[in-house]
């Protein structure tokens, strides 16, 4: 796939802005709720998603594809280290 240097110049200025809200949105140390976990948590995946529509649209089946496929693939893996760090925290009782 040939990518603009236009297009890399957008990828690079949309995550850095991305980042620079996570940032300053989430700097103030409080206790994060269950229902304010979950709606960052559907935004991040919407963003995702709107993400790998544009590559799809854009880039073609097989970008669009492989996008989505690591997406679920390293969502499905972070689920599974979370069992794994539950496992652990019960065996040594922590």
């Amino acid at each position: 796939m040939d990518v603009s240097v236009t297009l890399w110049v957008l990828t690079i200025v949309g995550l850095a802005a991305l980042i620079a809200v996570d940032f300053f949105i989430g700097r103030k140390p409080h206790d994060v709720s269950i229902k304010e976990a979950g709606i960052w948590t559907v935004v991040w995946i919407a963003l995702a998603g709107l993400f790998g529509l544009g590559l799809l649209i854009f880039g073609g089946g097989q970008a669009g594809g492989e996008f989505f496929a690591g997406f679920i693939t390293e969502k499905s893996l972070s689920v599974d280290n979370l069992f794994v760090f539950v496992l652990i925290m019960a065996k040594f009782a922590v």
